[in-house]
């Protein structure tokens, strides 16, 4: 493989990198908020760049095989590692036939769609792997699509793993771009930083002007002030009445 096209695998494979990257931070945002939603589709947001990262180094047509090799020889990346995994990798493969042919598979058979929980816990507790279309249980971070069971634990180390070896020789074939990357990151980070502390900030000042008061409680009320004695009125003097 000349330099050239080596660069072009490597610019694609730290772009998905950080799509990966970006993938997770959607998903922790989602579990911090409990947001069901945004769980399942982070989620399965990861396996996209997981898949394509994995469909590079590790392909499985026989005609792609050499410049797998060649890539992982530059990585140093050994043939067993937990991407190489061939359902990850033709993950996107024939999608629209795979979901047919899981439609029709399971038949008859009870199936789980979009829950996070664990699926043990649906039914008769009885539900199979192959049964479950997606789902995500927080507790063994096992995220399910379309009949199979992915650790998310675990591809987040190994796409952590990969993502260190690529950046390293990103930045030995593309130092301008490297270092220009790694400074638009600090300035980000330190930017986000400076909005957070501003949030707490705001925050603090808020609980600081609602007072010392209770929860529920509502505060006491104040006294009216005594009313001052009105002065007595003198009665009118009576005219006395002349006898005719």
């Amino acid at each position: 493989m000349d330099n050239n096209t080596l660069a072009i695998y490597i610019h694609e494979l730290r772009n998905q990198c950080l799509h990966a990257e970006a993938s997770f931070s959607i998903f922790n945002q989602a579990m911090a908020n409990k947001a069901g939603a945004g769980i399942l589709y982070g989620g399965q947001s990861i396996l996209i760049p997981g898949s394509q990262i994995s469909s590079l180094l590790w392909p499985t047509r026989a005609r792609a095989r050499s410049r797998g090799e060649a890539l992982r020889k530059v990585l140093g990346l050994n043939e067993k590692h937990p991407l190489n995994d061939r359902r990850l990798c033709e993950l996107w493969e024939r999608s629209d036939e795979k979901f047919e042919e899981w439609v029709n598979q399971t038949k008859g058979q009870q199936v789980i769609f979009d829950l996070v929980g664990d699926p043990s816990q649906v039914g008769d507790g009885d539900i199979k792997d192959e049964c479950v279309y997606r789902a995500y249980n927080p507790t063994t971070r096992v995220y399910w699509y379309r009949g199979v069971a992915y650790n998310l634990q675990a591809v987040a180390n190994a796409l952590t793993d990969v993502a260190k070896r690529v950046n390293t020789i990103y930045a030995q074939m593309f130092p301008e771009q490297a270092k220009a990357d790694a400074e638009a990151r600090r300035r980000a980070a330190d930017a986000q930083q400076t909005a957070q502390v501003a949030a707490d900030a705001q925050a603090s000042a808020a609980n600081d002007a609602s007072g010392d008061e209770k929860p529920g409680e509502k505060p006491a009320a104040k006294k009216a002030a005594p009313k001052k004695k009105a002065a007595a009125k003198k009665a009118p003097a009576k005219k006395s009445s002349k006898s005719e």
